[in-house]
Order: structure tokens, then C-alpha cells, then sequence
């Protein structure tokens, strides 16, 4: 069972120790409009269900919430963008988020384009080999 994140880490009202003491693996991914995007959010479910961290709002931290933002600082993030675009490494980038992990969907030899027919073939392959490296 994966670890459960306080409520507060949520609540943008929090201030910045909230989610210090016993910091979180939070899993973060690009959902965007590509076939790698949405394997991007399907294996960070995955990764989730697996216990290997807690799906968390990359939106948040891109929407510039400071509840998240301050999470994802205090958290150990892995870090899962779809393209070489890299919107969720540029959105850490601009607080000064380090990701413990970071993984771009396709250098795992997905090509990204809009056919989603092979979501579910090509979420295996990615999260095979992002589980693989956790």
C-alpha cells in the first residue's frame, strides 16, 4: 500500500514545514494530448497503485499553488514527462524543484503522436522500464 500524503500538503494555505518532517514520494507526470503524455499519467497511476509513491498534481505545481509547490520541495518526486518538450521539468525548473527521479517517455522508445490504439501496449512498456529503475 502505497504511503499516504497529509492533507495538508494538499491545502495551499499550508506554510512551507508542513510536509517536511517525513517527506513523501510524490509521482508527478505530464498528461498531455499525445499518446506519451497520457502514458506519461497512466504510468504514474500505476506507480501509484504499486507503492512506490503517490500520484500528485503537476498542474498544481504549474498553476504556481504554493501548497504544491512546497510539497513537491519537501517530497522525494519522480518525475515522469511524455515528449522531450519537458513541460513538468521546466515547471520544477522555475521553483527550483530537483526531481529524485526523472523520466521522459520518449527516450524509452515510445514515438509520440496521437494514435491512442496502443495506450495500453505502450503504458506496459514504460512502466516496465521506469519500475525497473525506481
Amino acid at each position: 500500500m502505497s504511503e499516504k500524503i497529509d492533507a495538508c500538503c494538499a491545502d495551499e494555505r499550508q506554510d512551507s514545514t508542513c510536509c517536511a518532517e517525513g517527506a513523501k514520494t510524490l509521482v508527478l507526470a505530464c498528461a498531455g494530448g499525445s499518446n506519451v503524455g497520457q502514458v506519461a499519467n497512466n504510468v504514474m497511476l500505476g506507480v501509484d497503485r504499486q507503492g512506490y509513491g503517490n500520484a500528485y498534481c503537476l498542474a498544481g505545481v504549474g498553476a504556481a499553488l504554493s501548497g504544491f509547490i512546497e510539497s513537491a520541495k519537501a517530497g522525494r518526486t519522480i518525475l515522469i514527462d511524455g515528449c522531450p518538450v519537458a513541460c513538468g521539468k521546466k515547471a520544477f525548473e522555475k521553483y527550483g524543484i530537483e526531481p529524485a527521479k526523472y523520466f521522459v517517455v520518449t527516450e524509452l522508445g515510445i514515438t509520440k503522436n496521437h494514435d491512442f490504439s496502443q495506450l495500453e501496449q505502450e503504458t506496459q512498456a514504460a512502466m516496465d522500464s521506469i519500475v525497473s529503475k525506481l
